[in-house]
């Protein structure tokens, strides 16, 4: 069944494919920079196709990709990009790190949480980057069940969750992944920048970035 739902990033169907699918909110599996992970459109329908497939009745909103950088203001009000966050995210955008923002109003209550806020990451893919281009986002989340532990393997996918997804879409057929996720940071209050998850991005790295220590 695997080899079925397989495709490689770098087949030139690929990106049709996956685009299609996506835009009629089914959901798949794909290499990225970090983990493997579940890949849906930022709809309603997707967001409940993803909680079916992670086991759980989901409040909280998903991770969202973008690319290019420039729509991170179709969630963040402008007015909270301070010169010192704009610099901050040039330097580690695209790349394996997380942000969580104040979001704009009037945002679907599936894209953000209770406290008006939405965690966006820029990944540095070059297929993934070329896919979000046609997308004002993507949900992107583990690829498993929330009450086990990430693949690292594409031969660790649970098989209940291969019957429900569209593609498994992957560098190369090698099995292997890499094994940490994005870290993740919240910029939402400006005086305080909170470490959330330490994952593949070093945070030391992040706060020399930024120019100041991290509430951790």
């Amino acid at each position: 069944m695997m080899k079925k739902k397989q495709l490689l990033w770098t087949n030139v169907n690929t990106q049709k494919k996956l685009t299609e699918s996506l835009k009629n909110d089914e959901i798949s599996i794909i290499s990225t920079d970090t983990i493997l992970g579940l890949l849906a459109n930022i709809t309603q329908k997707s967001f409940t196709a993803l909680n079916n497939i992670k086991g759980e009745s989901r409040k909280n909103p998903y991770l969202t990709l973008i690319w290019p950088k420039s729509k991170l203001y179709n969630f963040v009000d402008n007015s909270t990009i301070t010169p010192q966050l704009y610099n901050f995210l040039e330097k580690c955008w695209p790349g394996p790190v997380t942000i969580i923002f104040k979001s704009i109003k009037n945002l679907p209550h599936f894209l953000i949480s209770k406290e008006r806020k939405i965690a966006l990451r820029c990944p540095n893919h070059e297929h993934l980057k070329k896919l979000l281009k046609s997308f004002n986002g993507l949900f992107s989340t583990s690829a498993n069940k929330t009450t086990n532990p990430a693949p690292i393997h594409i031969n660790e996918i649970d098989l209940e969750i291969l019957q429900k997804i569209k593609y498994l879409v992957i560098d190369t057929s090698k099995l292997l992944y890499k094994t940490l996720p994005s870290s993740i940071i919240d910029v939402s209050d400006r005086n305080i920048i909170k470490v959330v998850r330490e994952g593949s991005y070093p945070i030391s790295k992040l706060e020399e970035y930024y120019g100041t220590k991290f509430k951790k």
